[in-house]
């Protein structure tokens, strides 16, 4: 067994992770941090497992309650259907 410092350090595992939730791919962040795609899959595993035991367990939402949050894109669509049969 030796006794090698870890080559990459809870800052770079950090941005790794931080870069995931930013919608950055798993490639583009191993080649920035300079590591592996697997070697990056497993911090961002390891931290979700981290962050699933801390979370306290939560009730499924029931199925006839109303929503509390809605959330809605800033673009706005509007479809108009063909009056005229073809």
């Amino acid at each position: 067994m030796t006794d090698k410092p870890p080559r990459f350090g809870p800052e770079i595992k950090a941005r790794a992770v931080d870069m995931y939730l930013n919608n950055v791919g798993i490639r583009k962040i191993a080649r920035f941090v300079g590591a592996s795609p697997a070697g990056v899959l497993r911090w961002i595993r390891k931290e979700h497992d981290r962050l699933q035991a801390r979370m306290p367990t939560a009730e499924p939402p029931h199925a006839g309650a109303a929503a509390d949050i809605i959330e809605m894109d800033e673009i706005y669509t509007f479809v108009q259907k063909n009056s005229s049969a073809r």
